[in-house]
């Protein structure tokens, strides 16, 4: 009687282990799963915020020990896609707008400030049948997400310029000069950080540095930017403002670019925040 006794009090206690386990992965109507490691403290996240993240992602090559540490296992290395903590840097962007790893939007929404989260992306929320980049076609993605901060959206418009005629340069590229900076023009060579919001000529805005909160920085002329931008800058000081209106030739050409259609003509405000 007492050995039985025994060996039902073990079942229950595997039973209850087991079912906590489980108790914490969270399946959602779309057949997304999470689990939270921390829940976090801070503002809940909605589509329509600036979130601030760094993260860790995998390709799913099989259904095992999915909300375990994969990052302390070496075997699933070569799967790994991505991981931001490895140069410290944080990856900001507007929640709902399908602007980082596709299919996470829904697994970060929610989350609080602070928060740690596993999230198993199944294909069809990710990328498909045609698959992208470093995930093979029908792959379902495993991302660790660690919420940084969460912020109202800065929303940014094009600026009103009225009828100010632009300059034209030899190359095609057109600037208006919004505001004059002070010092030197930048330069070749120079590493430079500025702010901007891209348009294409209906308006409609593809891009904004400002509304990520998120200057960019780089080696002026050394094609780290599309050619419209390496020449465009040169025209600019520490502290200017200027709209560039960028030809195909000196933007992306023939090719399309996320929202940037083929043989756009594009419109950007720029501030130059820094020269180096």
């Amino acid at each position: 009687m007492k050995t039985k006794f025994v060996i039902i009090s073990i079942l229950t206690f595997l039973t209850i282990i087991s079912c906590g386990n489980d108790s914490g992965v969270k399946t959602t109507e779309t057949g997304l799963k999470f689990q939270d490691e921390v829940v976090g403290e801070g503002r809940n996240a909605q589509n329509g915020d600036l979130v601030s993240i760094q993260f860790i992602g995998w390709i799913v090559i099989d259904s095992t020990d999915l909300f375990s540490d994969w990052s302390a296992d070496s075997a699933r290395t070569p799967y790994l896609i991505g991981n931001s903590y490895v140069r410290n840097q944080p990856v900001k962007f507007v929640l709902g707008e399908n602007a980082f790893i596709k299919g996470t939007d829904e697994g970060i929404a929610g989350m609080k400030a602070g928060g740690k989260r596993s999230i198993i992306i199944p294909s069809e929320l990710a990328y498909g049948e045609q698959g992208a980049g470093p995930v093979p076609p029908n792959t379902d993605l495993k991302i660790d997400i660690e919420l940084l901060d969460v912020k109202d959206r800065i929303l940014v418009e094009m600026w009103d310029l009225g009828d100010v005629k632009p300059v034209t340069t030899e190359s095609g590229l057109k600037y208006i000069i919004v505001k004059e900076g002070e010092g030197k023009n930048a330069e070749s060579g120079n590493v430079v950080t500025v702010h901007y919001s891209g348009y294409l000529e209906d308006g409609t805005k593809f891009d904004s540095s400002v509304e990520k909160d998120e200057p960019i920085t780089f080696v002026l002329g050394n094609k780290q930017v599309i050619p419209g931008w390496d020449e465009g800058i040169t025209y600019m000081k520490k502290g200017s403002k200027v709209r560039l209106i960028v030809p195909p030739s000196l933007g992306y050409g023939d090719m399309a670019v996320g929202k940037i259609p083929a043989k756009s003509t594009l419109i950007f405000d720029v501030e130059l925040i820094d020269i180096k």
